[in-house]
């Protein structure tokens, strides 16, 4: 998953328990493992979280359900990045963790995703081993 840097700095601190992403690929899953994929300057992959509750909900009405959930560390500028969508997924952020060192995609063999992709295989697993060397 791409992320500004900010961003996923509050992941990381737990400061942001929900992501909250414009439909553009496979639905994230309850359960799956989301790596961050810091943008520019970073350029890394710095950590990572799995997936709790997601809500699939029209983009229009994410204010009311950000509304029921109370502060859950979403602001203006997460909800600018979906107005004019479709639909949005919001993500709750469970058991987030810093990488042991900066990944660089090119040594999984990977391309940073333009929002998020699913990774299967020796991608997955290369990122994983990278993530957290010992």
């Amino acid at each position: 998953m791409s992320i500004k840097p900010k961003f996923g700095e509050e992941i990381l601190k737990g400061l942001k328990k929900y992501e909250l992403r414009r439909l553009v690929g496979p639905l994230v899953e309850p359960g799956d493992l989301l790596y961050l994929y810091f943008t520019k300057p970073a350029g890394a992959v710095i950590g990572r979280f799995t997936a709790g509750i997601v809500f699939l909900v029209p983009a229009g009405s994410i204010s009311r359900l950000l509304g029921e959930l109370g502060d859950v560390g979403i602001g203006a500028e997460d909800l600018e990045y979906v107005k004019g969508a479709k639909y949005a997924m919001l993500i709750q952020v469970k058991n987030p963790e810093a990488c042991t060192a900066p990944v660089r995609l090119s040594d999984a063999g990977l391309r940073p995703p333009p929002s998020y992709r699913r990774l299967k295989g020796e991608g997955a697993e290369a990122l994983s081993r990278l993530c957290v060397r010992s």
